[in-house]
């Protein structure tokens, strides 16, 4: 019996990978339903699609491997599985405590998270896959690698026999993403940054998510790195090399240039509670 048939024997492969949990999208759905908007350049109008936070922020068969003894979906069904429900627990303490009464285990559940918003988005993943072609050059252009194959009779260049024998350059490509999101450097520069979650009053407005929730504002080697994810429509998490930097900014023109952001960065959906901001995203949309 082969790889694939025992995985489907135990449960169904997931194709509907999701590049945004649904918990990060759920805050501003209203009695189940999603407002997306979106710009439609052949109609040059903003349109907005409603819907329930499982119709969004998919891509079928984002992650999926050719092969693998746990499932084709394992970045989707497990590494990510795992990463979204502890990401999704220190959300909840953030939000209710604040930061300065998180663990360092649910500090580096969060740090998690916010790296893998970035490196699971699709145009990311596209990214890696087409590293394939990058590795099999490299690996034959390795001379060594080349003497030590023919001096054991194989003749085939490097990038071919590893094929034959089973070795999907692209999976190992993809899989790399594992290494990237749990980066120790990058985890322990994150963590160390200084953590706030404003909350936002009546007359500060309300907070937009995209498809595209992290903003980063600088890398994070910066001196003024930032990173910012709206957690609900008035509640906005940030980490800062320097928070000084923020202290002197209002919450409402905080979260006004924080929606512009998020619009500007999004791939198509820009998510929102009420109406208030279909003026301003028609603008920023239609421009991109």
């Amino acid at each position: 019996m082969n790889q694939e048939s025992q995985v489907s024997e135990n449960r169904q492969e997931s194709r509907k990978h999701h590049y945004v949990p649904r918990f990060l999208l759920k805050p501003w759905s209203v009695d189940g339903e999603l407002k997306g908007y979106w710009w439609n350049s052949q109609r040059r109008r903003l349109e907005c699609k409603r819907k329930g936070p499982k119709a969004f922020c998919f891509e079928i068969d984002l992650l999926q491997l050719k092969e693998h003894q746990n499932g084709r979906d394992v970045l989707e069904h497990e590494f990510f599985g795992s990463i979204d429900m502890k990401g999704a627990i220190a959300r909840e303490h953030l939000l209710e405590k604040g930061p300065e009464f998180l663990d360092n285990d649910r500090r580096c559940d969060f740090a998690r998270l916010l790296l893998s918003l970035e490196y699971r988005q699709p145009t990311y993943v596209q990214r890696l896959r087409n590293e394939q072609s990058f590795l099999a050059n490299a690996i034959d252009r390795d001379s060594k690698l080349r003497e030590a194959m023919n001096a054991d009779g194989i003749t085939l260049p490097p990038s071919a026999y590893a094929k034959e024998i089973g070795i999907d350059l692209e999976d190992k490509a993809i899989f790399t993403i594992q290494y990237l999101v749990d980066s120790a450097r990058a985890g322990d520069r994150l963590i160390n940054f200084d953590w706030r979650v404003i909350h936002l009053r009546p007359g500060d407005g309300t907070l937009v998510l995209s498809d595209r929730p992290l903003v980063r504002l600088l890398g994070l080697n910066h001196p003024k790195a930032s990173w910012f994810l709206p957690l609900s429509p008035r509640t906005l998490f940030f980490a800062a090399k320097r928070p000084s930097d923020y202290e002197r900014v209002s919450p409402q023109k905080l979260a006004k240039e924080l929606n512009y952001s998020s619009a500007g960065q999004s791939l198509k959906y820009v998510f929102c509670e009420d109406n208030s901001h279909t003026r301003w995203l028609r603008k920023h949309l239609s421009a991109r």
